[in-house]
């Protein structure tokens, strides 16, 4: 008998979702798994339902929603031997879609109960765990736009990106240390990533890989607008590669320090905004440190 456990953010994407301990049952037979279903009702109440759930002798524990949700469940299982279950439910889901586990419920049921797992690569920065990517810069200006609108589908997003373009100036000065390598930047965006997407099939990091104990690092410099229109038609078409002001790195570690006041400092993480009041960001994998049911 298999203690599952499955913690629902019921507004993640189109908060339209109808999935309980009724609609699950008709996928799990009884005689093999004993379930527990459980809602997170706000913000970092997945971690705490996450954490819930391993004191109870959890055998598996699903993440049902978006990058966020999965994010807060995923966190608490980092060097356990519980494994991770994923249902999307989320806008752009794009660490289960680097996975290869499927939108639709009852195939992404079907990996769950196949069994078959896989030990991926954690992403830390400054002792917190992010498992698809981080930026600072456009990306998480997006994302506070985005959250700002009361949309959850792609238009919402799209209509974020537009805005976000009419109001965005390149983040302060940084300064960057990888690969033995010190230099200072004002990009447009600074991105860090651990997974193949973004969501949507959305790329800038489509040959990362979650087991090859590496991050994935893209700097793009400060652009004009006609860049910027550019690049995301690169990005559409897959061959942003082309764009001569991005930089890519692999690295096992990097870190940021900042010059300016924290005033107006954002970070997303796996699609979270944080707002950032410090002035140094540690960013390192832990290889293998979760363990995933996938395909």
């Amino acid at each position: 008998m298999i203690d599952i456990h499955f913690i629902i953010n019921p507004i993640s994407g189109r908060g339209s979702h109808v999935l309980d301990l009724e609609t699950l049952s008709d996928h799990f037979d009884p005689l093999h798994y004993r379930m527990t279903v459980k809602i997170s009702d706000y913000a970092g109440h997945a971690s705490k339902l996450a954490e819930e759930s391993l004191g109870q002798g959890a055998g598996i524990v699903v993440a049902c929603g978006g990058d966020g949700t999965i994010n807060e469940v995923s966190s608490c299982l980092v060097r356990t031997n519980v494994p991770l279950g994923i249902l999307p439910m989320g806008s752009g889901n794009g660490l289960a879609e680097s996975l290869g586990i499927p939108r639709r419920l009852h195939r992404a049921i079907e990996i769950i109960k196949g069994g078959r797992t896989k030990a991926i690569d954690v992403a830390m920065v400054n002792g917190r765990p992010f498992f698809s990517n981080m930026g600072i810069g456009f990306d998480a200006r997006v994302i506070s736009n985005y959250n700002q609108s009361n949309g959850r589908r792609f238009w919402a997003y799209l209509r974020a990106v537009f805005k976000s373009l009419r109001e965005f100036s390149a983040v302060e000065r940084i300064k960057v240390e990888l690969n033995g390598k010190t230099f200072h930047a004002n990009p447009f965006m600074f991105f860090v990533s651990n997974s193949r997407v973004m969501g949507y099939d959305i790329s800038l990091t489509r040959m990362a890989s979650m087991e090859d104990g590496l991050l994935d690092v893209v700097i793009i410099e400060n652009l004009n607008r006609g860049e910027v229109l550019l690049l995301g038609l690169l990005m559409v078409l897959k061959l942003n590669r082309y764009l001569k002001k991005v930089s890519y790195y692999k690295v096992k570690e990097l870190k940021l320090g900042f010059d300016g006041k924290p005033a107006d400092r954002l970070m997303q993480a796996d699609g979270e905004l944080h707002r950032m009041e410090v002035d140094e960001l540690s960013v390192s994998i832990e290889e293998r440190a979760l363990a995933v049911l996938v395909p």
